[in-house]
């Protein structure tokens, strides 16, 4: 039988907002009700509509050295829908200058609800707001198919570290360093940012949505039952990228 219920909660780091995310859990059935072990597999979804104007997801960004941090044109908030897109909805505007040919534009948030001590697979979903054409040139990469959409999972809040010393330190993400970072990244790839026109039609804005593998990700949770999640873009396009996040969702697989 197949049921879900819905519960609202806030991320535990910033309990002072009023955003909430939303969780489903449902139990999938495979095979007539088991998986290849002979039980039940449960999914805990969490999600996200930036378009309520309010939300607890922190935005950040990696990939570049200290010294050139003014120069990024860093800039992010919740704004309306650029044309011609719906303006009376919503989406979570991120953009950089991408001046290192490394930029992260990333944003992250705290989950709980999940088992305490369990570990999960999960799978993403990403809708965003793109104007970048398929299929053009650019200085250091195509600017839409080498700005990668990435996602992840994981036991600690990701966040910026700096590696050297002073306006000599270079800004790297905390999680893709804990192990082989190639190898993280390649595992975090979900997509990339061009829409459906060609580069002959010139820039516009598109809905797209992106989805990972089934298994794109693992993470054990706390003796709380939190996790942290990250989703945003690598860019190996050597100029400015604007993007619109309008919706997110995890789903956690066990």
């Amino acid at each position: 039988m197949l049921f879900s219920y819905e519960q609202s909660f806030k991320t535990e780091a910033q309990h002072n907002h009023t955003n909430y995310l939303i969780f489903l859990i449902i139990p999938l059935l495979l095979f007539s009700g088991c998986n290849l072990t002979g039980g039940e597999e449960s999914v805990t979804t969490f999600e996200s509509d930036f378009n309520s104007g309010e939300t607890d997801w922190e935005p950040f960004y990696t990939g570049y050295p200290v010294s050139y941090e003014e120069n990024m044109e860093f800039e992010s908030e919740i704004r309306p829908l650029p044309d011609p897109l719906n303006s009376e909805n919503n989406g979570y505007y991120i953009t950089a200058f991408n001046r290192s040919d490394d930029v992260k534009m990333l944003f992250r948030n705290q989950v709980n609800g999940l088992e305490p001590n369990r570990t999960y697979r999960v799978h993403f979903t990403v809708r965003f707001a793109t104007e970048t054409p398929s299929n053009c040139a650019g200085v250091g990469g195509a600017p839409g198919e080498t700005v990668k959409v990435i996602a992840d999972a994981s036991d600690i809040r990701p966040e910026p570290i700096i590696e050297g010393e002073a306006d000599d330190g270079y800004v790297l993400l905390n999680t893709q360093q804990m192990g082989n970072p190639q190898e993280w990244y390649q595992n975090a790839i979900m997509g990339n940012i061009a829409n459906s026109r060609d580069c002959e039609e010139g820039y516009g804005f598109e809905i797209k949505e992106v989805q990972s593998g089934r298994f794109h990700a693992q993470v054990t949770t706390d003796e709380f039952g939190n996790a942290w999640l990250l989703f945003g873009t690598r860019s190996g396009f050597e100029g400015k990228t604007n993007l619109y996040y309008t919706y997110f969702r995890a789903e956690f697989i066990n």
